[in-house]
């Protein structure tokens, strides 16, 4: 786990080190123990290193091949490395050191681009090729998206130079690099919470996609996707194939497959944790270290407010399994001590709120361990998510003429804005209505563009508001990517559009930020190869049986618990989700936020948000009319970003 940068300046330039430096530096938080910095030309290759497998100054990066013309900076780790090298070994090739990294060098060396397709594991990388005839740059990602990539190519055909980097501070360092904002980025934050991929806040960067690569030399530029991605939508359900053993047999498919997944990343040179949350996909990460027979240490949040509070469950299962359990009770004077830091953490804006507890439980975790295992991708693979099975149930809705539409909804949402002080249940369905934008969707691709993210808290029409502009409303942003889908069965269709978006850029891009910001390695499990492939193939009804979410996994969890002794109707239990009580702190404790970065003589000299639109928003929220707490955030990360990075 690292920082990567580099560049590929134009004809007749020279890469220095100064330069390259700059780069590293600003991106040290991913790497603590080591920078490296390698110049050829007009091109040069930085590396910030975060060790964990081979911890000595050899494995240092850039890494080589044999003649050292192939030099590597990469960002992840490849988990079946000591397979691949076996393999490369006997075709001839020469390893220096016992670092997954140098089998990108010698696999690229002995297999071309298609070497990428054999890694089973999470990468970003930039892969220098100076033998003769080629001297080109190649960039590739994972096909999940779990390690960020941005990159920016300007000028024209003969003055062209690329820059790219894990995020986007070292880009920043670059003075031919603008600033300018993407406008139609700003509407789309506010809109989902991130900047949807594969754009970025700037005009001039963009996000590499997840699954593909793009090879940049004097002759030109080339993309194309990774075998590895295809086969990995196959996997996921888009070939529609089915598993059609019996429940039984998918029981200990699932047990075998999680366990080897886990006894897989948990090699490491370092001390590995698990974060415990106390939900069925932690639990049953915990449940595969024990039959890897690995005592480990497990690390949980919670709060004093009882409602946001689940650490009395990742109690249970720590202590049913063994491990060294840690627990951090966090209270607002924790978050208001971190909130000014959160700029520095997020290369672009960045608004789930939740980030706060993110980066809270990985400093606590990396007080005692340098790696750390997460559940993220349980849910998305598994069809684990409310809103998923909300959207699945809504999908028929589609075929009513739009005036019936509107009618029933909106009296679904008048009935329910006035049954009062709510309970979990109504709340929820009060912001599924606000979350499906219900009353304006006209087809599929709107529908399904309501549900991404988090937020979506306001009718696009009153969101359009707060960014006055003719953009962000033409169409749905997601809708090629969603008519790509077009004649899969709906969960499929649901399930891949959640693993492309969702997944991507607010689940993993949170996770990847907030252990970075302390050095510490976030492995995830689900999203193994072979785990990946063995979701897709599971009959969805045995993904959401009888309303229950993410049957399969919480039948394997049940039976779990019950060899330990713990009751089995915790495995059955409704998801609760690592939340935060936002909408009470803007009002009290975090209110100082809304009052600096919300004000409205502020705003007007930025003329980035309408201020009129921006104080009404704040008056029903400080006047408990509404719960404006996630939009507000993201207006207060951004306006936070903003001033940190570009003034």
């Amino acid at each position: 786990m690292c920082g990567i940068a580099g560049i590929f300046l134009g004809p007749g330039e020279l890469a220095r080190e100064e330069e390259l430096g700059r780069m590293a530096r600003a991106m040290r938080r991913r790497g603590p123990d080591a920078q490296g910095v390698h110049v050829t030309g007009a091109v040069g290759l930085a590396h910030r290193r975060l060790s964990i497998i081979d911890l000595s100054e050899g494995a240092n990066q850039p890494l080589f091949n044999e003649d050292g013309r192939i030099a590597v900076v990469f960002n992840g780790e490849i988990y079946n490395f000591q397979e691949l090298r076996g393999e490369l070994e006997r075709a001839g090739h020469r390893f220096a050191t016992r670092s997954d990294t140098e089998i990108i060098v010698h696999g690229f060396e002995e297999w071309g681009i298609e070497a990428f397709d054999r890694f089973n594991g999470m990468f970003a990388l930039a892969l220098w090729d100076g033998r003769e005839g080629r001297r080109e740059l190649i960039l590739a990602r994972d096909p999940f998206g779990v390690k960020p990539l941005f990159y920016s190519i300007t000028g024209g055909a003969g003055s062209r130079r690329l820059a790219f980097a894990s995020e986007l501070k070292p880009l920043l360092q670059l003075p031919w690099i603008g600033r300018e904002l993407d406008r139609e980025s700003v509407f789309q934050f506010l809109k989902f919470s991130h900047v949807p991929n594969p754009r970025s806040i700037l005009k001039e960067v963009r996000q590499l996609r997840p699954g593909t690569w793009l090879r940049y030399s004097e002759r030109g530029v080339e993309e194309g996707r990774l075998a590895i991605r295809a086969e990995t939508a196959r996997d996921h359900g888009a070939s529609g194939e089915k598993e059609s053993r019996d429940e039984a047999s998918l029981l200990r498919e699932l047990d075998r497959v999680l366990t080897e997944s886990v006894r897989r990343q948990l090699v490491s040179d370092v001390p590995v944790g698990c974060f415990l949350s106390g939900g069925v996909d932690s639990s049953l990460l915990i449940a595969a270290c024990g039959a890897s027979g690995s005592a480990i240490e497990t690390f949980s949040i919670g709060y004093r407010e009882k409602e946001y509070d689940e650490t009395g469950y990742a109690r249970q299962v720590a202590e049913a399994f063994g491990t060294r359990h840690h627990e951090l009770v966090a209270g607002p004077r924790d978050y208001i001590d971190l909130v000014p830091e959160v700029p520095e953490f997020f290369d672009q804006p960045f608004a789930d709120p939740t980030l706060l507890s993110s980066v809270l439980l990985a400093r606590f975790a990396r007080e005692r361990v340098k790696v750390a295992l997460s559940g993220d991708g349980g849910d998305e693979l598994f069809f684990g998510y409310p809103y998923q099975r909300a959207l699945l149930h809504l999908w028929p809705v589609e075929a009513l003429p739009g005036a019936a539409r509107r009618a029933l909804f909106g009296a679904a949402g008048r009935l329910l804005s006035g049954l009062g002080n709510l309970g979990a249940r109504g709340r929820s369905l009060q912001q599924a209505m606000k979350l499906a934008d219900i009353l304006r969707f006209e087809s599929q691709a709107e529908l399904i563009q309501s549900f991404i993210g988090t937020v979506g808290p306001l009718p696009l029409a009153r969101l359009a508001e707060l960014v006055p502009g003719d953009f962000g409303l033409e169409g749905p942003y997601h809708g090629p990517l969603i008519e790509s889908l077009a004649g899969l069965p709906r969960d499929q269709r649901i399930t891949q559009v959640y693993l492309r978006t969702f997944l991507v850029d607010t689940v993993l891009a949170k996770t990847d930020r907030a252990t970075m910001a302390c050095g510490l390695e976030a492995r995830v499990p689900f999203l193994d190869r072979e785990m990946a492939a063995f979701a897709a193939r599971v009959p969805f009804e045995l993904k959401l049986r009888r309303g229950i979410l993410k049957y399969l996994p919480r039948r394997l969890l049940a039976g779990k618990f019950r060899e330990r002794g713990l009751p089995t109707d915790l495995a059955w239990r409704a998801k609760q989700g690592f939340s935060i009580p936002l909408r009470e702190w803007l009002r009290t404790d975090l209110k100082y936020l809304v009052d600096e970065y919300l004000d409205e003589e502020r705003l007007r000299r930025e003329g980035l948000f309408a201020p009129k639109a921006v104080r009404g928003l704040v008056r029903e929220h400080l006047q408990e009319r509404a719960n404006h707490s996630h939009l507000l955030w993201s207006l207060i990360s951004f306006r936070m970003w903003k001033e940190r990075h570009l003034s």
